[in-house]
């Protein structure tokens, strides 16, 4: 049997363990805007399944309007990914909405 300050001690490490798993360098919390990207993008069924690459396109977005893109321009842009022009629309809106809702003007849904 376990005597009582073996107890204490056993309960002292699962704490001691558990708030190194909380604090561990790999367990940073994801960006609620990315996250809410994915989301849209994947309802819009826009999304190829890679993350980083969706979330870098609608960055990529937003620095095309930012540089004085045109939304003419960037469709034709995107076009060359094989993304038809339903999705372009969509991906675009979506973009701005997460990531630069200042340029929702250019765009009508």
């Amino acid at each position: 049997m376990f005597a009582r300050h073996d107890i204490a001690k056993l309960v002292g490490t699962v704490i001691a363990v558990a708030a190194v798993g909380l604090t561990a360098p790999g367990s940073a919390a994801a960006d609620p805007t990315d996250d809410a990207f994915i989301h849209q993008i994947s309802a819009d069924a826009v999304s190829n399944g890679n993350r980083s690459e969706m979330i870098q396109r609608a960055q990529d977005v937003c620095s095309a309007f930012t540089d004085g893109i045109s939304v003419a321009r960037l469709s034709t842009d995107l076009d060359s990914s094989a993304m038809t022009p339903r999705t372009i629309a969509l991906f675009m809106n979506d973009a701005v909405q997460s990531y630069c809702p200042r340029y929702s003007g250019l765009l009508s849904r």
